[in-house]
């Protein structure tokens, strides 16, 4: 018998889908994975992805049995349409998936770590202040009035009392100590 289903056109093995019968649908499967697993693998250039994009796309048929009208569904058109939406489904998954993992490996390579980033800001601002806090009482107000209150070397004289070149020197000293006690913390 399952030699007759040979010559049966696929209006035939609609017919009998139709009726349920099971060996319709071996001879349609029989009949089409091979050109529909080329179709899937030209498309998707992966053996073992096309193969499951057919096989489900089989079984969705299978399933179709007993449901699906398949008089009024030519079975050719019908199988490569599942395929193809099979396909594009699957490389849009893919292409999600692909952004996802490029995006966090971006994340990752970047390294960003803003807590850590956010601790050594804190870390660094401490010794900074604390090496400002040891600087002779008269040398850290004229620095302090320099780099935290934005005054001039003219205004910082007449606010100390000092004559603009003493704040000029107090400055450049303040500095120098700074640089050298805190290089090592840096570099």
């Amino acid at each position: 018998m399952k030699g007759d289903y040979k010559l049966l056109t696929d209006v035939q093995l609609a017919n009998l889908l139709d009726q349920q019968d099971k060996a319709a649908f071996e001879e349609i499967y029989r009949r089409y994975w091979a050109v529909l697993y080329g179709f899937a693998r030209k498309m998707l250039q992966d053996n073992e992805q096309a193969k499951d994009i057919v096989q489900d796309t089989f079984t969705k048929l299978y399933i179709q049995i007993g449901v699906l009208n398949f008089q009024q569904i030519n079975i050719a058109p019908y199988l490569y349409t599942l395929v193809r939406n099979a396909v594009i489904t699957y490389i849009n998954r893919n292409k999600l998936k692909i952004n996802y993992i490029s995006s966090f490996q971006e994340y990752v390579n970047a390294g960003e770590y803003v807590t850590d980033n956010q601790v050594l800001e804190n870390e660094m601002q401490r010794q900074i202040d604390q090496e400002i806090a040891s600087l002779p009482p008269k040398m850290r107000e004229v620095f302090e009035l320099s780099r935290k209150a934005n005054l001039s070397r003219k205004e910082i004289a007449e606010t100390t009392q000092l004559s603009e070149e003493t704040v000029k020197k107090q400055i450049y000293n303040a500095l120098k100590i700074l640089r050298t006690r805190l290089k090592s913390y840096f570099f």
